[in-house]
Parts: structure tokens; C-alpha cells; sequence
């Protein structure tokens, strides 16, 4: 809360590291409680127009509108048409369909650097229509000044994510959120620690998960399966949850760094905004991690209609961590 020293720590600072979005938000932040109310004000108001964790809480804290760019795409048949038959694009789909993802990357990337916002909203329909969800999003995510939330927050898979929810009495936006950053809701995908499936379950973790929820028809095997991949995950999610204090940013960082680190970064007395406690996170994966699942989670609670709580509180404060923590399942990578 030394909002002063904030300050001088960010005019110390290289410009390059200085114009980060988090370093920006936090002399927004420290502007407006050391009587620089209007700087700070004018600052946030630039860093809301981005779509993104940080974009998300200077909105909230502008009290502004923070889809007001959302402008659904209608599907053109003819001009879809037109874009599959050129052979970057049925390479990309052919490689991707091979499991060749990063060669597919490589295609679909070259085909659709040039493209206009319309035409990019379009890409990223035909790759969502092909089973390459990983290329729509980022094909969306790539829009300039026309937007569509519908496609960069898409929900494959609706019906494996609602039953695993309602199952594991958790929310359907918190496993999507999850989801899109793990996997991208590519099933096949798998991560270089190993984890694999929609929820990027290390196979340690599976084998324990199967136990707890006596699961005796699993097998190896079967970790990417997507209604095993949706329910073990609901269920990791929901064991910290329930174990860290209901608060949503450290059971992110347990499902990312592993419970133990997540207790340990804890604050040692006190509580602490949510908001500064990620910025400490000392990995710099899982600080990237928890900052970009919470904002997901903020977009798909607003696709499926409930969008009341705002970023601040879902994340909420962190409170000290306990003296003892109890055995576990850890994530195991």
C-alpha cells in the first residue's frame, strides 16, 4: 500500500518494462491514491480499451462497459467457401487432422496474417467448424477494431462442461475458463510436463483423482478422453477450492504450480487484495496463468448469461496461510 514508492519504482524502470499492461494498471492504480486522480483516470480509460485481464479491472474500475466493441459476425457461406479452397487452408486442416499441430499452425497462420477484421472472424468460424479450435480463437483473437466474443470465448463441448459442473458443484464459466487456457479445446494436445486432455491433467493426478471418486473403469488410456478429461478436472478444481478458502486465484495456482507452492505464497499474516497477491506470484507461467483463466472466467460467466460479479470480486482477498497444510493430491508436474 505504499502507493508513493510504487511510483518511484515504475519512474526507475526501463520504459520498455514500464509500458507493460501490469506495470501500467499499477501506476493507474497508484495515481489515483496519491492525488493524481485525473492522470490515473485518464490512464485506466486507455488501458480498458484492451481485451484482457488488466483491460478488465480498469474497466471495472471505471465502472464502463467492458464488451462495448462486441460485434457478433453473421457466417458468409460464399466467401468461406471461397477461403477452403485455397491450399494454405486444406493444408491446415489436413495437417491438423494428422495431429501435425504445429505444421498446421505454421499454414493457417500465413493464410490469414493479411486478413481484415471480417475476414479473420470468418477464418476463425471455418477453423471452429474443422474441429481447430485452438486456431479460432487465436484467428479472433487477432481483430483489430470489430469484435466477436462468441467466437474467442467459444464453448465446444457444452454438454460434457455442464455435466461435469453440475456434478462437481463447481460453475460452468470456471472449467471453460480453465479449459480455453489449458487446451484450447484441443483434446489431443499435450503439454511438454505431459499433462494431457481438454483439462491438461498430469497422469499422476488422473490416477489419483480415479481413486478418490472411485473411478474403476479408468485406465491410462483413457486420460484424454474428453468426459474423463471434463469431470477429473471439475473435480481438481473443486479439491482446492475447497481447501483453499473458496478463493478462486489460489486454486488456480494450485491446479497450475501445485498445491504446496500455492499455500506457500500465501501472505504470512493478514490478508492481501487478490489483485496484488497475483502480481507476487513468483513463477512467471502461473502469474500469466491465474491472470488469464480469471479473465476468461469473467468473458464466459458473461456467454452464458450470468455476468454479475465483476473480476474484483470473484477474486477477492487472500488470507494468511495455515500453519499446517493438509496431505493432498498434488498435480504432479
Amino acid at each position: 500500500q505504499a502507493w508513493s514508492d510504487v511510483l518511484a519504482a515504475l519512474a526507475a524502470m526501463p520504459p520498455s518494462i514500464a509500458a507493460e499492461p501490469s506495470w501500467r494498471f499499477w501506476r493507474a492504480r497508484a495515481l489515483l491514491t496519491t492525488g493524481r486522480a485525473d492522470e490515473g483516470r485518464a490512464l485506466l480509460r486507455a488501458i480498458a480499451l484492451e481485451h484482457d485481464y488488466h483491460g478488465l479491472l480498469a474497466a471495472e474500475a471505471l465502472e464502463v462497459c467492458v464488451d462495448r466493441d462486441n460485434l457478433p459476425a453473421a457466417p458468409d457461406s460464399a466467401w468461406q467457401a471461397a477461403f477452403l479452397t485455397r491450399p494454405g487452408v486444406a493444408r491446415a486442416i489436413k495437417l491438423a487432422a494428422l495431429d501435425l499441430r504445429g505444421d498446421s499452425q505454421r499454414e493457417w497462420l500465413a493464410v490469414v496474417r493479411d486478413l481484415d477484421d471480417a475476414g479473420l472472424l470468418q477464418a476463425s468460424m471455418v477453423a471452429a467448424a474443422h474441429g481447430m479450435y485452438d486456431r479460432s480463437i487465436n484467428t479472433a483473437n487477432r481483430t483489430r477494431e470489430r469484435h466477436d466474443y462468441s467466437l474467442r470465448y467459444p464453448t465446444p463441448f457444452r454438454d460434457l462442461f455442464a455435466a461435469a459442473a453440475r456434478d462437481r458443484g463447481v460453475d460452468e464459466w470456471a472449467l471453460l475458463g480453465i479449459a480455453r487456457q489449458e487446451s484450447r479445446f484441443v483434446p489431443q494436445i499435450v503439454s511438454s510436463a505431459g499433462a494431457m486432455g481438454l483439462m491438461q491433467l498430469m497422469p499422476a493426478t488422473a490416477r489419483l483423482v480415479a481413486q478418490q471418486t472411485g473411478r474403476t473403469d479408468y485406465r491410462p488410456s483413457r486420460i484424454a478422453e474428453n468426459p474423463i478429461s471434463t469431470q477429473f478436472g471439475a473435480y481438481y478444481y473443486k479439491y482446492w477450492l475447497d481447501r483453499l478458502d473458496a478463493s478462486i486465484p489460489l486454486a488456480l495456482a494450485a491446479y497450475n504450480a501445485g498445491p504446496g507452492r500455492a499455500q506457500a505464497w500465501r501472505p504470512a499474516a493478514g490478508t492481501m487484495d487478490a489483485a496484488v497477491w497475483i502480481e507476487t506470484i513468483p513463477f512467471n507461467e502461473t502469474r500469466d496463468y491465474v491472470k488469464k483463466v480469471l479473465s476468461n472466467m469473467v468473458w464466459y460467466a458473461r456467454e452464458l448469461g450470468e455476468p454479475a460479479a465483476t473480476l474484483k470480486e470473484r477474486s477477492g482477498v487472500i488470507g494468511p496461510r495455515p500453519v499446517t497444510t493438509a496431505n493432498a493430491v498434488e498435480r504432479g508436474g
